[in-house]
């Protein structure tokens, strides 16, 4: 896996945020960025990146987790969701292929790489889902970007 430091501009997400337990995740997944499409439909603004997954913290049994898509600078507003705002940043950033189910371990390696070289995170970090699963796809395909953003 790649790994580098970078500079993040400041990002406004369009997302559902929620505490949600760990074991429904998938299903919040699900639900909010259905929720999150159709409000940027209504609202004519077509995401400006991949779908996101933010978490303000580490996960425990459950997590503060937001899901959405990142919109231009000035779009909105944008009924029934919410709004988080990603402040520009110096960043870790890891690009991962493989099966979800291989994130932990891809995380991991994120971090350790941040250690090895005195990168402290802020607390939150978010992953990018870069390439769109589908039912039918190739889970081995799946390219994530992570994120871990600096002090």
């Amino acid at each position: 896996m790649d790994v580098e430091r970078v500079e993040l501009p400041a990002v406004t997400l369009v997302a559902v945020r929620r505490t949600v337990r760990m074991d429904q995740l998938a299903g919040f997944y699900d639900q909010a960025y259905g929720q999150v499409a159709q409000a940027l439909a209504a609202s004519g603004v077509a995401p400006a990146g991949p779908a996101v997954g933010w978490y303000a913290g580490m996960p425990t049994d459950s997590v503060d987790v937001a899901a959405g898509f990142a919109v231009p600078e000035g779009s909105g507003p944008f009924e029934g969701v919410d709004t988080v705002e990603l402040p520009a940043s110096a960043a870790v950033v890891g690009t991962y292929t493989g099966p979800y189910d291989g994130l932990p371990d891809a995380w991991s390696e994120v971090v350790a790489w941040a250690g090895e070289h005195d990168a402290a995170g802020r607390g939150d970090f978010w992953e990018e889902y870069v390439t769109d699963p589908s039912p039918d796809g190739d889970p081995a395909a799946n390219v994530t970007r992570l994120v871990l953003p600096l002090r």
